[in-house]
């Protein structure tokens, strides 16, 4: 009950602070959100899955989710809160699940909950809640798999109902996000070192079965088996023995051992913008360093064998997760991809240190001042990156969330103003296509098949982008210049740009207004002069001369 009330207490101090940046006007601080509020939309409208009500698109990474904003929307519901309030529940749920988890361990009331507000700051919840995104509902899933993967920590059979149940939890999991996969991996190879070996197929066959599904739908209506922001983000592991060694090279050196390719772009651009951040990655190598050595510290007495045991292959199961994640997936961008690694990390890790610190009272060993120093120097080195982790998202959701409404979110409301069912492009789809009706061509794949499939198949060139915009028809671009050859842009007329200060979460502070048809040069040029009144006052526009 405490934690939830300071998770309430907090929630409230997150709204507020957005709310006043944003001159009263809530606003998520990613664009993401508004793809899935986008896609959601279309489906439970005009039942297409895309960021267009006339195509199809797998542009979100967690069809779940998705679905679940979908279910609202055909019920009626349309609100900008309807993300906020969807974190809520599941925030309050992964706080209930982890209860049980700790509980299930006979941790004491006060350990549970000192634990219990940790995972709460720490992830932070707060504000995974506030970016409106799948992160809630993946980490209670994830928690809630955790939990049931304990009947699999014994060479007993478990029930029926037991498999069944994790299987179907495993399944949405992975529809929620597919890192889940890593997560299941942890399970099943817990499964197989205990000789489970029937209820380890079944419940690896049967998680499977939802993504297998979704796949095949995808495929069906045009797309790929899975969604374009997930294999746009892998296609630099795929190519030739040059370039596996180079991905070899960035998950060993750069990721597993400085936390993330942060380094790679001191001598390449390669993989900008991907959201990379030194702070996500250092905290998550931490704590491969912290469960693993508290696995070998923890040794099992004669009366606690069992326990022991349980509670070491418990922690290895996030601990091969985070392993997984670390070395294939991406860290940061709010701090968002590794959420739900640190509630599961921080659990297990606080089970092991509760069992730990019993084994040390048992001992009865007197330890020196300088060994007290030194642990308690080395318990800092290890857990000092998480507050400052935490501290950076709380600091960093206020002004996100205004960078967000200053640009994207303005860039919806003049489109939804301005034009009509007019063919759009652009590299952030979210708020241009979930506000306004016109047709949004995303020149960055996402939500496209076209250039997703052109990105691919090594065919996206700034004569590929030309030939696709003329096709489609395009009228005008709203678009990063710092994202695309300016052989692209020379071909289009510059008609404005908008910028905004201190940025921390968009692609970049300046966005530009082009006219692919030239002919609609002068008209875009009158739309933007009408709709200035209307931008926050920490927009800066800028116009350029029209007239060649």
């Amino acid at each position: 009950m405490t934690t939830l009330l300071l998770l309430a207490v907090l929630l409230v101090m997150a709204c507020r602070q957005v709310l006043v940046q944003t001159g009263g006007h809530f606003c998520y601080p990613l664009d993401d959100t508004f793809i899935h509020l986008s896609i959601a939309k279309n489906f439970a409208l005009h039942g297409v899955w895309g960021i267009n009500a006339q195509e199809f698109s797998a542009a979100s990474s967690s069809p779940l989710y998705t679905l679940l904003l979908a279910t609202f929307f055909k019920a009626g519901i349309n609100s900008i809160w309807m993300p906020f309030y969807i974190n809520v529940c599941f925030a309050f749920l992964l706080v209930i699940m982890t209860d049980k988890l700790l509980r299930r361990f006979s941790l004491p009331a006060a350990i549970r909950c000192i634990t219990l507000i940790s995972l709460v700051i720490l992830v932070p919840v707060p504000v995974m809640v506030a970016s409106g995104m799948e992160h809630m509902l993946h980490a209670f899933l994830a928690m809630w798999m955790l939990y049931l993967s304990v009947a699999f920590l014994t060479p007993d059979n478990t029930t029926r109902n037991q498999v069944l149940l994790l299987s179907l939890v495993s399944g949405l999991a992975i529809l929620a996000r597919f890192e889940s996969l890593f997560l299941l991996a942890g399970i099943i190879v817990a499964g197989i070192y205990n000789r489970r070996w029937q209820q380890t197929s079944v419940v690896l066959a049967l998680s499977l079965v939802p993504l297998i599904v979704f796949g095949y739908i995808s495929v069906r209506h045009g797309g790929y088996f899975l969604p374009n922001s997930v294999l746009l983000k892998a296609s630099k592991l795929a190519g030739g023995p040059s370039q596996l060694m180079s991905s070899l090279q960035e998950i060993i050196v750069y990721k597993l051992l400085y936390g993330n390719n942060t380094m790679v772009n001191i001598f390449t651009n390669k993989y900008y913008p991907e959201g990379s951040s030194s702070l996500s990655g250092t905290t998550v190598v931490r704590m491969l360093l912290i469960i693993p050595t508290l696995i070998i510290l923890l040794r099992p007495d004669n009366d606690n064998v069992n326990t022991i045991g349980k509670v070491k292959q418990l922690a290895c199961i996030p601990l091969i997760n985070t392993f997984l994640h670390m070395a294939l997936a991406a860290v940061g961008w709010l701090f968002r991809y590794e959420a739900y690694l640190l509630a599961l990390d921080i659990t297990v890790v606080a089970i092991l240190l509760y069992y730990y610190y019993r084994q040390l009272k048992r001992s009865q060993r007197h330890y020196s001042l300088l060994e007290k120093a030194a642990g308690a120097f080395l318990l800092l080195f290890a857990f000092a990156p998480l507050p400052l982790r935490a501290a950076g998202a709380f600091h960093n959701l206020p002004l996100a969330s205004r960078n967000i409404y200053e640009q994207q979110y303005q860039m919806g409301r003049f489109l939804e103003t301005s034009y009509q069912h007019t063919a759009v492009a652009a590299n952030d789809v979210g708020a241009v296509s979930y506000l306004s009706e016109n047709r949004i061509l995303d020149l960055w794949g996402l939500g496209n098949n076209v250039v997703a499939a052109g990105k691919l198949h090594g065919q996206y060139s700034p004569q590929f982008l030309q030939q696709f915009t003329n096709r489609e028809q395009v009228k005008i671009a709203v678009v990063y210049d710092t994202w695309f050859d300016s052989t692209l842009l020379q071909q289009w007329k510059k008609v404005a740009s908008w910028k905004i200060a201190n940025n921390v979460i968009c692609g970049g502070d300046e966005v530009f207004f082009y006219a692919v048809d030239p002919a609609e040069a002068t008209s875009l040029y009158n739309k933007l002069a009408a709709y200035k009144p209307l931008l926050p006052p920490g927009v800066t526009v800028t116009y350029y001369p029209i007239q060649p």
